[in-house]
């Protein structure tokens, strides 16, 4: 009989398949190995030992291989190869795609659409081929079972949970037909509480790296790193202890057993010497093998299993290249080497906690240092935030945009700034705070703007007005003073300041002046000034001096008397001075007033002070010089024919090109940072959680404390723009170290809610730079003094200021600005409005005007005409 014997072959997926022959099989007896003779029949074939091996197409369907893990593979290759060797890359994937969708509806037969792949795949890709060919031979086989882990391979981001029901914004159901996985041993309470459909699924950018809240900052960076230093010498001296703890008791009994060693040994050696004077030969060898191998009566065998792979792991650690070796020691003698591994593990314990101990020092210091520094999750993209919500065309474009929608965002400004907003803020901040997004301001409880003017387009209000505006004058102006833009430029921005600025925002020009009044009383060569009645009298070398004095009987005279320097290298140098022309308005440390004339012997001017008294002054006293308005017949003419005013005396209104319009905005952000200052510097002493990390502040009760905090940032803030702007060379690195330390100092006085506070040098940067701009402008040179007269008149009329806005505008883009004030508060609210190219509308309603007036001529002409009698009209 022929034995029975089962024929194996290798398919290309590299696993073996057992096919059995067609012959039976012969159950193992004694007799199998007997031979037996076997005579063929005639018709019969002749036999062959060899097999030959079986055909491999059409493949046998081959579901436990090729699973839908094994599908979505193949196709993700199949779309990369069609995607990147092929010309039209997406064309012929989207081809692929609808070849199995004809195929799927049964349109295109299996020959057909191997054709069309074949064609698509190219002889590049024949392997890909050959695999889809087997695929859909498993696939299509008959009696195949279903995939049941179909859905299993497939990610929740690619399911579709559009019309799966929904309990919360991120919960969605599993679809219907996902097979539920199997759980066993549950009782009646884990089956009511345990969730089995519902899945989280993230609608937002949560999951994404462009959610901010998810990056970490440089301090949290820094503390994490400790954590993992911590976590890793914790768990090596863990590791450590615990092989320890494994090989101490084996050390035990190897000692023990050792001891009970030592006299065994010495009696058998004892006996083989006696053993050894009576017997000889082959007694000997037997009397040798009482004591063991070696001499040794017990044989020590160290299995592999006691240490497993931490025990191991800790071993190779600390032997470092040598622990393989050392692993291999402990089987072959571990009598030698446990003792030797014990030592050594006991030896790293006390290294390891030594250093343990030095590391905690170090890490405590890390974690005081950066812990309140990492809870400040909002600096970590302040700065780009606020230098884009800062910028020109951010500014620009809002405004423009509201013009556009009659005061109101766009539909397109608002999606943008949602998605910002769930950007910064996660997924649920438009469910949470989207009834916050829109910025219309309500001004039912405040000062409208004037109807004819203003719709508004934008509304900003100005919190604290009476302290705010003060504190953002000193800063701008220091910053000014210390910039490195041109004398000219500077004398500039002051006027536009003094003769704009002060009397919009409600600044007093004896307050903006005062420092320089404080100097000029400080100098060695001035006393304080006498008031006298008229009994004095000025110089007399002055010839005139005499009469207007004697016309000043009974008028107040203000006079200061000169105390002679006695070291005459610090007395001024006078040659230099160019005296200033008589009936020049001046400012002077007195209020403002008119030079009379200035004597050349003593050098003293004579100022009439508008409270009806005359002033004898040095040079110093007097500050600067005023420009007198001159008068204008356009704007009386323009005043006189509009009959609307104001609805409020006190409002102030100003028509001006872009760089006012950012100008007031980045002047309104500085108001209210400063509010943002001052309202934590008086509230975070209340908070116990910011104990440790704010700066103490030793005072007398909490309001002082606070209006020291406060103080303290201001100066904070005067020396980041000192340092950010100075011109000095010698100061440069110091100045930049004092900037780099702002931002914590800042957090120490006030905590983390000052994170807005970290930009204040590029806001003021900004600001001066718009703030150069409009004083060499001549547009707003001409805004001013259009500006001064309405102001001089004691009212503003809105017509007539744009009808002569109009004329100097030269064709820019226009902004009406309206200031009012909150009745019975602090505050106050400025209304924007963009006019736009109003030089161009004026000209264009000037010539319809003119046409009107042309046309209305011509049809009286032709009237007049009409009424003529005959006698008298042109013959033709």
């Amino acid at each position: 009989e022929a034995a029975a014997a089962s024929t194996r072959f290798i398919d290309m997926t590299k696993k073996q398949l057992a096919v059995a022959s067609d012959t039976q099989h012969v159950v193992s007896s004694p007799d199998r190995n007997r031979k037996r003779s076997h005579s063929p029949g005639p018709d019969a074939a002749p036999t062959s030992t060899k097999f030959s091996p079986l055909p491999q197409y059409p493949p046998q369907p081959e579901t436990f291989v090729y699973n839908a893990g094994v599908e979505r593979q193949f196709f993700d290759a199949a779309k990369e190869a069609l995607t990147t060797y092929s010309r039209d890359g997406e064309l012929a994937w989207a081809e692929f795609l609808k070849c199995m969708d004809l195929y799927a509806q049964e349109i295109l037969s299996r020959s057909e659409m191997l054709g069309m792949v074949e064609d698509l795949l190219g002889k590049r890709n024949t392997e890909l081929f050959e695999e889809f060919k087997r695929i859909l031979a498993a696939a299509g086989a008959v009696g195949t079972p279903t995939h049941d882990d179909a859905w299993h391979s497939v990610p929740l981001s690619e399911i579709d949970f559009s019309r799966c029901r929904k309990c919360s914004p991120s919960y969605r159901a599993l679809p219907r037909d996902y097979p539920s996985p199997p759980c066993s041993e549950r009782c009646d309470a884990e089956q009511k509480v345990l969730n089995d459909v519902w899945v989280s699924l993230p609608v937002g950018s949560e999951e994404s790296y462009t959610f901010r809240h998810m990056r970490k900052n440089q301090y949290e960076e820094t503390l994490f790193r400790c954590e993992d230093e911590r976590f890793e010498i914790d768990m090596v001296i863990d590791s450590n202890a615990t092989t320890l703890r494994r090989l101490e008791p084996i050390g035990e009994e190897i000692a023990l057993l050792q001891e009970k060693e030592m006299p065994l040994s010495s009696t058998t050696f004892n006996d083989g010497i006696e053993s050894n004077i009576s017997r000889k030969g082959k007694d000997k060898c037997a009397s040798n093998s009482k004591g063991g191998l070696g001499g040794k009566v017990f044989q020590y065998y160290f299995d592999d299993r006691i240490l497993n792979t931490i025990h191991k792991h800790c071993i190779t650690r600390i032997y470092g290249d040598s622990g393989q070796e050392m692993l291999k020691m402990l089987s072959k003698n571990p009598v030698i080497a446990v003792p030797v591994v014990i030592k050594r593990l006991r030896q790293k314990d006390e290294e390891f906690r030594a250093a343990r101990e030095v590391l905690n020092r170090r890490w405590k210091e890390l974690a005081e240092l950066n812990y309140y520094k990492s809870l400040d999750h909002r600096s970590l993209t302040w700065r780009t935030t606020d230098k884009r919500a800062t910028s020109t065309r951010t500014l620009a474009a809002e405004i423009k945009d509201r013009a556009l929608h009659k005061g109101n965002e766009g539909v397109l400004a608002i999606a943008a700034r949602k998605e910002k907003a769930k950007e910064e803020h996660g997924s649920f901040y438009e469910i949470t705070m989207g009834r916050f997004l829109s910025r219309k301001m309500d001004l039912t409880s405040l000062p409208k703007p004037n109807i004819s003017l203003f719709t508004p387009h934008l509304s900003m209000t100005y919190d604290n007005n009476s302290w705010a505006q003060r504190d953002a004058y000193r800063i701008l102006s220091f910053a000014l003073e210390r910039g490195t833009i041109s004398p000219s430029d500077k004398e500039r921005c002051y006027r536009v300041w003094r003769d704009f600025l002060a009397p919009f925002f409600g600044l007093s020009l004896m307050w903006m002046q005062s420092p320089a009044i404080s100097y000029a009383a400080s100098t060695p060569t001035s006393t304080l000034s006498i008031v006298s009645n008229g009994d004095e009298s000025g110089n007399e070398d002055d010839e005139s001096s005499n009469e207007d004095l004697n016309d000043m009987v009974g008028d107040i005279m203000v006079t200061e008397e000169i105390m002679k320097d006695r070291d005459e290298g610090n007395d001024l140098d006078l040659l230099d001075h160019q005296p200033i022309a008589p009936g020049t308005n001046v400012s002077t440390i007195y209020g403002e007033g008119a030079i009379v004339k200035y004597r050349r012997l003593d050098n003293i001017y004579v100022i009439s002070l508008p409270f009806g008294a005359t002033a004898y002054l040095r040079q110093n006293a007097v500050l600067c010089t005023i420009l007198c308005n001159t008068k204008s017949s356009l704007t009386q003419q323009l005043t006189s024919e509009d009959k609307e005013t104001l609805d409020r005396n006190d409002d102030m209104l100003i028509i001006g090109p872009q760089s006012l319009y950012l100008f007031f905005r980045l002047h309104q952000i500085l108001i209210r940072r400063l509010n943002i200052a001052r309202k934590l510097a008086y509230s975070v002493n209340n908070d116990r959680a910011l104990s440790t990390l704010l700066e103490q502040l030793s005072s007398k009760g909490s309001t002082d404390v606070g209006s020291r905090r406060y103080d303290a940032y201001i100066s904070l803030v005067y020396g980041l723009v000192e340092g950010n702007f100075s011109s000095s060379s010698q100061n440069s690195s110091v100045n930049a170290a004092e900037g780099g330390k702002y931002e914590d100092r800042v957090r120490c006085l006030l905590g983390h809610g000052a994170y807005e506070l970290a930009t204040m040098d590029k806001l003021v940067s900004h600001i001066l730079k718009n703030l150069q701009n409009l004083a060499n402008l001549d547009t707003m040179q001409n805004m001013i003094q259009v500006f001064q007269r309405h102001r001089e008149m004691g009212e503003f009329k809105p017509v007539a200021f744009r009808q002569e806005a109009s004329i100097f505008s030269e064709g820019e883009n226009m902004f009406a600005f309206q200031y009012c004030k909150v009745p019975k508060s602090d505050k106050t609210i400025m209304h924007m409005e963009f006019l736009g190219c109003i030089a161009e509308s004026d000209e264009e309603s000037e010539i319809e005007n003119n046409m009107k007036t042309r046309s209305d001529l011509i049809v009286t002409k032709e009237e007049e005409k009409n009424d003529m009698p005959a006698s008298k009209r042109p013959r033709r």
